[in-house]
């Protein structure tokens, strides 16, 4: 419910839009558009660099990607003259507290899992009423894209899932959970056609329990969520339900 004393002078029908955008999605929307990964995802959107151009010490430079809690741009880094993608809430400074802590969670996830075949965070922070991190841009498409005209051959698919699956073994070995691995979170790099993990939105590390993990409330995306997970019971969800995941994704 929008308060007309709350927001007084905010157009209703441009606060409604966005909400409905996120909430009417068209059934055979692309998978991949649900989430955020860190490369160009093709799409019809316009660039809003015309709108927001400069954003801290970043010159965003197109939008590459949309969904229900972000949105992520190709940006140059001015300081450091370096070509990387940002993402940034789109509620902005009308999001909640849960939705704020989430952001900052798939950040700081993220960016303690140094390893090859992750896209890496490189800044987190706050600017001009905006909650952002920094990570790698990735060039090429997501798996999602490339299964879409059909199924892989053998041997690459089983190679792609081979390497995912030791990156989640690393980032399972420094007690963090995915819990939304699904082809649309895997990045295939075109330069080096090495598969690279992003989306860690959901992620969960094993020694803490947050207020974003309690009993009933379902996280993940059902095609690719365990059975347990499904279920949404507070303590069932661990490691075995990533490997389920990673076998979706196989199949």
């Amino acid at each position: 419910v929008l308060s007309v004393y709350t927001l007084e002078g905010v157009c209703g029908n441009c606060l409604l839009k966005p909400g409905l955008e996120l909430i009417l999605e068209p059934l055979d929307a692309p998978a991949d558009e649900t989430r955020f990964p860190a490369s160009r995802v093709g799409s019809n959107r316009s660039s809003n660099t015309e709108e927001i151009g400069r954003f801290g010490d970043y010159e965003l430079l197109e939008e590459i990607a949309r969904g229900g809690m972000g949105v992520v741009y190709r940006a140059r880094q001015v300081g450091l003259d370096r070509i990387v993608a940002v993402k940034m809430m789109l509620a902005g400074p009308l999001a909640g507290k849960d939705f704020v802590q989430r952001f900052r969670t798939e950040a700081a996830a993220a960016a303690s899992l140094q390893h090859p075949n992750i896209v890496a965070i490189h800044e987190v922070g706050f600017a001009q009423g905006q909650h952002f991190f920094a990570m790698d841009f990735v060039e090429g498409l997501t798996l999602a894209q490339l299964v879409a005209k059909g199924p892989l051959p053998a041997r690459q698919a089983a190679t792609y899932l081979k390497t995912i699956a030791e990156a989640i073994h690393f980032a399972h070995e420094r007690n963090v959970l995915h819990r939304d691995l699904k082809p649309s979170n895997v990045l295939i790099d075109s330069a080096t056609d090495q598969p690279r993990l992003t989306d860690f939105g959901l992620a969960k590390r094993l020694e803490a329990e947050t207020e974003l993990t309690l009993s009933g409330q379902m996280l993940g995306s059902p095609h690719y969520m365990s059975p347990e997970q499904a279920t949404a019971k507070r303590g069932t969800v661990g490691k075995r339900s990533d490997v389920y995941s990673l076998g979706a994704i196989l199949y």
